[in-house]
């Protein structure tokens, strides 16, 4: 049984989150388990800078809607990184820790060829995480 649910998310939420985000409430609905909802952010090529609160806002908004279709109490935390490219993997895994978590729901892409070369950050996570990984494809 789960307790307590980490849910990585992409701010500009693309079509793997949302899906990862219907299991995550489905799977906190079922388990009683409460979300924390984290995202890594920084300052990325082609960005704009955002400051604190509109970062904060976004998770809110997410975390509400997230609490609202799972009916389960949901957290979110920022974690600020000087290279998000770089640290998300190795952010992500202490966060899991950090926040006690012992089930992290993270979607995925299918395989690109360089998946092959470089692991995706779901895969980063599947093997070198302390808890379980579930991957939503």
């Amino acid at each position: 049984m789960y307790n307590h649910i980490m849910f990585p998310v992409d701010l500009h939420l693309p079509p793997e989150v949302r899906k990862a985000a219907d299991v995550a409430s489905q799977v906190a609905q079922w388990q009683g388990a409460k979300i924390t909802v984290v995202s890594v952010t920084g300052t990325q090529p082609g960005d704009p800078v955002q400051s604190d609160e509109p970062i904060n806002r976004q998770l809110r908004e997410f975390a509400d809607q997230l609490a609202e279709k799972s009916g389960a109490e949901v957290a979110f935390r920022n974690i600020h990184s000087v290279d998000v490219a770089a640290e998300v993997d190795g952010d992500l895994t202490r966060a899991a820790e950090e926040v006690g978590a012992d089930l992290i729901v993270v979607g995925t892409h299918a395989p690109r060829i360089m998946d092959y070369i470089f692991s995706s950050h779901a895969g980063y996570l599947a093997k070198h995480a302390s808890v379980s990984v579930f991957v939503v494809r």
